[in-house]
């Protein structure tokens, strides 16, 4: 039996339990009117999108409270309660079956109610959308996410199932070399561990299809919350939304985080939604709904830091942004109450902050042990082997990350990884959003303040006891005031989630902005709000297109009345210029996110190997890059040591590799030549195995082991192309088999 055949069964079923809860949760939301308030559509997309989070979080609570509960328990009583949930909502609406009925036929009229230029957009779309699926398809249900550094996580998940102790994972020191010791809470392996239960008495390949169908989903999950949020910020335009949806395929270096580095996709999806959930959150109400309020900010906070560790510098930004909005919005109400809302949103960020910081307690353990934050760096090490610069230079980026930068100066290669105009154009809408929408804030405000002077003045009594004074909008007003909140929620949260790429928490210890400008896939999120405060920026200028053009024809009438004479036309066509604009917009996102050619940058592009490549289909890229490394596990004996160069291979040898590069086993790069035969000796080493690249140009290359390595006789070291293996125990040799060269695909 072959991995289809083993996985396809558990994946069908762990298929649909996700369904049942992600319905689940869509429909509690929809109901509730939770996150999107003005939406049930975009409701029902931010309770669908944390069905991942929530599977993490119920894994984490069996870890702490039941942690060798059997395993129907870990992955059979969520699906359960959702299906309850959903049996529960149906029988409680066949009373009102007509009503709702009649309801949905009016939501689904209004939902394909598409003007020209609507229609075109989601032509355009839905385009995108045929190009893309069978892509997304590919990376959902192949091996291609168990390589690189995504393969130490599933370890870490499956050595979780194994043993069930919580501590292995939340341990930050390292003192055999296993593994690098995380400085980062283990939520991504808590949720691959949920999927590597959908299986029966074995855990790991080929039984882990689940667990890799899991990692693929996270991508749905994240168009999910950030469809939530295009629908937030557009107040439900649906042009908009579409070409925000066509602008997510030219994110810049998406493609490779969904493919090899997930921890990226789970560490931007939490982000979304903690962006999606605090959009709507304001500050007030009784005592319990302040308590409430302020539990649901810090495990909403301690869920998003939890996910990454570079979430410490960007969930701290968009909980001021937060702040920031809920005041200026009752700022611009002018009825006194703006300190008091921004002391209640300062009060709930404080929670927030707890979560935060309780999610990154690990991180300060390993601050306050070692000096820095990441231990499985060498931080314990200094030499002067002639490796070590290379490695502090090269690997550890020295240069780039204690350099402080000039933004002004990088902003363009900070802001246009691949020379996206995503970035350029996000943040100059997002400035000018902002810049415009605080005006209005403010000439609310002075005009609300006159106009609470004038009646108190004119009050015939004075005296008598205090007095208030409540100024009511009519609907134009209210849904401009909508749209100022939202123009102004957009951009703080894209202008402050690039804050950090800006310099301004660069120290002589770090320097964030370095790291930013040369890891581009750190500043996805960043292109991700850069879309929506595009997108906002445009719905608003829409909605307020027509009242710009009458305050154009009322000061310069008669050039107006001349247009209108010459041309009756013009002005039909002038009030259509937003929304055909939106259709261009769409249609240049296709063309750039497909063509073959120039800086296009998009899933589509990087992505279409994937459904040519042979290797790429189902495990054969898995059996391809591992095979000869997963022979090595099997032949060599329990007490000996498989010493490897990259943590991603934990995987493959089911968690029996000792890495290189931790600090327990570092130090045999240190020794002369003449002892390092002795030392691999004792250490009773069977074999070493790296990719050749991998090895040969980087500072491995540079060390006395290597020298020791590469002098062994040629039968020691064996290669396929994919992996090369020195076996120090001689008895291996003539073990190994080599595989023939795969098949090209025409």
């Amino acid at each position: 039996m072959d991995w289809l055949s083993v996985g396809n069964g558990w994946r069908n079923l762990y298929l649909l339990s996700c369904a049942v809860q992600a319905l689940a949760l869509g429909v509690l939301f929809a109901r509730r009117r939770w996150w999107v308030k003005e939406n049930r559509g975009g409701a029902f997309l931010a309770g669908a999108a944390i069905t991942p989070l929530v599977q993490y979080l119920w894994t984490l609570v069996l870890a702490l409270l039941w942690p060798f509960a059997p395993k129907m328990v870990y992955i059979g009583v969520l699906p359960l309660a959702g299906a309850v949930y959903l049996v529960w909502v149906g029988l409680r609406s066949l009373a009102s079956a007509k009503t709702l009925l009649a309801q949905r036929k009016a939501w689904l009229s209004c939902a394909l109610a598409l003007d020209r230029p609507a229609l075109i957009a989601l032509c355009f779309t839905l385009a995108l959308a045929l190009l893309l699926a069978p892509i997304v398809i590919r990376m959902g249900t192949s091996t291609e996410a168990a390589q690189a550094d995504a393969g130490e996580y599933m370890a870490l998940g499956q050595r979780y199932c194994e043993d069930r102790d919580l501590s292995a994972l939340l341990a930050k020191e390292d003192a055999t070399g296993h593994f690098r010791g995380h400085s980062h809470f283990p939520s991504m392996e808590l949720y691959m561990a949920y999927g590597l239960m959908h299986t029966g008495d074995a855990y790991g390949y080929p039984f882990d299809k689940p667990m890799l169908t899991g990692v693929g989903l996270l991508v749905l999950y994240l168009l999910c919350a950030y469809a939530a949020l295009l629908i937030q910020v557009t107040r439900g335009q649906k042009r908009w939304i579409l070409l925000g949806l066509m602008l997510f395929n030219l994110v810049p270096n998406l493609v490779y985080s969904l493919a090899s580095a997930p921890r990226d996709t789970w560490r931007c999806l939490a982000l979304l939604v903690a962006a999606v959930g605090l959009f709507a959150l304001r500050p007030g109400g009784g005592v319990k709904r302040f308590w409430g309020k302020l539990a649901f900010i810090t495990g909403l906070c301690f869920t998003v830091m939890s996910t990454h560790v570079v979430n410490f510098v960007v969930l701290p930004f968009l909980v001021v942004g937060w702040v920031l909005l809920c005041f200026l919005t009752a700022l611009a109400k002018g009825d006194g109450r703006a300190l008091r809302t921004a002391l209640g949103a300062a009060g709930l960020a404080l929670g927030g902050a707890a979560g935060t910081l309780l999610a990154y307690a690990g991180n300060l353990w390993c601050f306050a042990k070692w000096g820095q934050f990441s231990p499985w760096r060498l931080m314990t090490t200094y030499t002067t082997a002639p490796w070590y610069d290379l490695y502090m230079t090269g690997e550890y980026k020295l240069e780039i990350t204690t350099r402080r930068l000039d933004f002004w100066q990088a902003r363009y290669d900070i802001v246009m990884a691949y020379a996206t105009p995503i970035g350029i154009w996000g943040m100059r809408l997002a400035l000018l959003g902002l810049a415009v929408t605080l005006a209005v804030v403010i000439t609310k405000w002075s005009r609300s303040r006159r106009a609470v002077h004038l009646v108190l003045k004119t009050m015939p009594h004075k005296g008598d006891g205090p007095v208030g004074v409540i100024l009511r909008e009519d609907e134009a007003q209210a849904a401009r005031t909508a749209r100022v909140t939202a123009v102004l929620g957009a951009s703080l949260m894209a202008l402050l989630t690039l804050a950090p790429m800006t310099g301004l928490l660069d120290t002589k210890l770090y320097s964030f902005s370095g790291s930013f400008l040369t890891m581009q896939r750190y500043t996805l999120q960043w292109y991700l709000f850069a879309n929506g405060a595009t997108v906002a920026v445009l719905a608003a200028l829409e909605a307020e297109w027509g009242a710009a053009l009458r305050w154009l024809g009322t000061r310069f009438g008669r050039v107006a009345a001349w247009a209108r004479a010459h041309s009756p036309q013009a002005g039909v066509w002038l009030r259509r210029v937003p929304a055909y604009l939106c259709a261009i917009l769409c249609v240049l996102a296709l063309w750039q996110g497909t063509k073959e050619s120039g800086y296009a940058n998009s899933i589509y592009r990087y992505g279409r190997p994937m459904l040519t490549d042979a290797s790429m289909a189902l495990d054969q890229s898995f059996k391809e890059r591992y095979g000869l490394m997963r022979q090595v596990g099997d032949l060599a004996g329990a007490d000996q040591k498989i010493l490897i160069t990259r943590v991603g291979y934990q995987y493959a040898l089911r968690a029996k590799g000792y890495l290189l590069t931790s600090n327990a086993i570092v130090p045999l790069m240190n020794l002369p030549l003449a002892e390092v035969p002795a030392a691999l000796a004792r250490m009773n080493v069977a074999a070493l195995c790296t990719e050749p690249a991998f090895w040969d140009e980087r500072y491995y290359a540079k060390s006395t082991l290597s020298d020791y390595l590469n002098s062994l006789p040629p039968e020691q070291i064996v290669s396929d192309g994919h992996m090369r293996v020195y076996l120090l125990d001689a008895s291996l040799v003539g073990k190994l088999h080599v595989a023939a060269e795969p098949p090209v695909m025409p």
